[in-house]
């Protein structure tokens, strides 16, 4: 994923950015160089908006991290109060935009910006609408994204046919990962065609193939903005999901404080390693994969260890959501509800 701002905005934004030797904006691009701009349509009357592809989607948390982190408030839910807009003591309005439409809807003036997947971050430089200013490796670094996911009805009564599924995705992503990413350009083909992704190859393959775009012409690498398999980034770690509730919790889809059980028990509902580890195992029993591909099944807690690369060098422990809730100025915490 990666956030883009359109060529006006993007023009008040760089001039609060440092420069590189080169001329270059110094990356991480923070949401402070945005708070300007957002300040000055608020003083003008004028409502600062921008997309996301849905309320419960990695772009709508990714988006309101960087924004919180430069501190502007990206509004909070309140559906016992039947304000579900997300908008409620908003610095910048948030709303939903289906991704292909992303660039156009920005193009036409409707949307400032937007955190979206590629490729429709990097269509907007081709079609040279608008710059993406960071990407959400840099937001959180190896941040977890896409989840395979089904019901629970389904594992329970199909078990062979979910540990296949699982199988054929680990293989797919390892895959994507071999060799160095050896295998990206042929997945790039199949992407490009018109049922699937149907975007340009170009387009798709400068993020897909280890590198990134920003302003026209500022291509860098970044070889890790696309992860399939490697850094275990198959494994479903309750942690992750953790840290999704208290992105919940932060902006009030989560209306009331909750314990560090809660969280507990809730990422351990729905995420699940068992279901993992038999398609896994079963890899590794044909000949398909070493035991040394994956986490030590025996002793894996699910957990990360405390991860401290975030834009904002704040520190996230999965096993204390209530504590790095505590640590945010901006957002809900402790038994805070909106008002």
């Amino acid at each position: 994923n990666g956030i883009t701002v359109s060529n006006a905005i993007w023009e008040q934004m760089k001039t609060h950015v440092p420069k590189q030797s080169d001329g270059k904006p110094v990356h991480p691009i923070k949401a402070d160089y945005l708070k300007p701009v957002v300040e000055k349509y608020r003083d003008e009357g004028k409502p600062f908006n921008m997309g996301m592809v849905f309320p419960v989607s990695t772009h709508n948390y990714e988006l309101r991290y960087w924004l919180a982190a430069g501190g502007i408030h990206p509004g909070y839910y309140a559906p016992s109060k039947g304000d579900i807009s997300g908008q409620l003591e908003a610095d910048v309005l948030l709303s939903v935009t289906p991704p292909p439409q992303m660039p156009a809807t920005m193009e036409a003036g409707t949307i400032y910006g937007y955190c979206v997947g590629e490729p429709w971050n990097q269509q907007a430089v081709f079609k040279g609408i608008g710059v993406p200013v960071i990407t959400d490796y840099e937001i959180w670094k190896d941040n977890p994204e896409k989840v395979f996911g089904i019901t629970k009805e389904f594992a329970e009564k199909y078990p062979n046919t979910t540990a296949r599924l699982v199988k054929a995705l680990i293989r797919a992503a390892y895959w994507l990962d071999e060799n160095n990413n050896a295998n990206r350009p042929e997945a790039v083909k199949y992407l490009s065609q018109s049922n699937y992704v149907g975007a340009d190859y170009d387009v798709i393959a400068n993020s897909m193939t280890g590198t990134f775009e920003y302003e026209k012409g500022d291509k860098r690498s970044v070889p890790d903005f696309n992860v399939f398999f490697r850094y275990h980034a198959t494994y479903p770690y309750y942690s992750d999901a953790v840290w999704y509730l208290t992105q919940m919790r932060r902006w009030g889809q989560i209306a009331e404080q909750k314990s560090d059980k809660w969280y507990m028990d809730t990422a351990k509902s729905v995420y699940r390693p068992d279901i993992y580890a038999v398609a896994a195992k079963s890899l590794i029993e044909d000949g398909t994969f070493k035991a040394s591909d994956f986490p030590d099944f025996a002793t894996e807690t699910g957990f990360k260890p405390p991860q401290p690369e975030f834009i904002d060098d704040i520190t996230y422990d999965g096993t204390k959501p209530n504590a790095y809730l505590d640590q945010f100025p901006i957002g809900l915490k402790g038994d805070a509800t909106v008002k």
